[in-house]
């Protein structure tokens, strides 16, 4: 049995990556993959049993580095409000910073056959937990997990991908957003 290289890996998914970016899921082949990773497409399946079980490994991984990063930015010691204003302004940073693999992650979170099975909640579990605790110590108000992240991240996303047609500052944007989920999520 051949021993894993992690350079080769990383290299496979990268050339992955900005493959799908570049040509689209339909058009990148195991192939198309290898010739750009710089490997045969025999040493992919030492790593993955297809180009589907490696997209959906690679998604997922792609997609937890963003709430990894995130949870760096928090501590159970900021205020409602610093950790509303940390987590929309962490958040929009590594999508700006990280915006091949944000562009990857959207793309593939609207393919039924490579999110299947997992929620964005799923990596937003650490974030949670705090939340939660943020909660319970009645700093937050209660509302459910699903809402909790569709009004923290839908709006970041939007901004994110629609900056440079933004007719406005980006700061005073996320400033402004900042204060509507500090008045929506934090008691007073």
């Amino acid at each position: 049995m051949r021993t894993r290289d992690y350079d080769k890996q990383r290299r496979i998914k990268e050339s992955m990556v900005r493959l799908i970016l570049r040509d689209g899921l339909a058009s990148t082949s195991v192939a198309k993959i290898a010739r750009d990773a710089g490997v045969s497409p025999a040493t992919i399946y030492v790593y993955y049993d297809s180009k589907e079980a490696m997209l959906a490994e690679v998604f997922r991984e792609c997609s937890r580095e963003t709430y990894v990063y995130l949870q760096q930015q928090l501590s159970p010691e900021m205020d409602g409000r610093e950790l509303i204003r940390s987590i929309v302004q962490g958040y929009y940073t590594y999508t700006v910073e990280h915006e091949a693999m944000f562009s990857f992650v959207e793309q593939c979170s609207r393919c039924p056959g490579v999110a299947q099975g997992f929620a964005e909640e799923d990596c937003f579990c650490g974030i949670f937990d705090l939340i939660h605790e943020y909660q319970r110590r009645g700093i937050l108000r209660q509302y459910s997990d699903e809402n909790v992240a569709a009004v923290l991240l839908a709006p970041v996303k939007f901004i994110a991908m629609n900056r440079s047609c933004a007719g406005r500052d980006i700061d005073e944007q996320l400033g402004e957003l900042v204060q509507m989920l500090q008045l929506l999520l934090v008691r007073q």
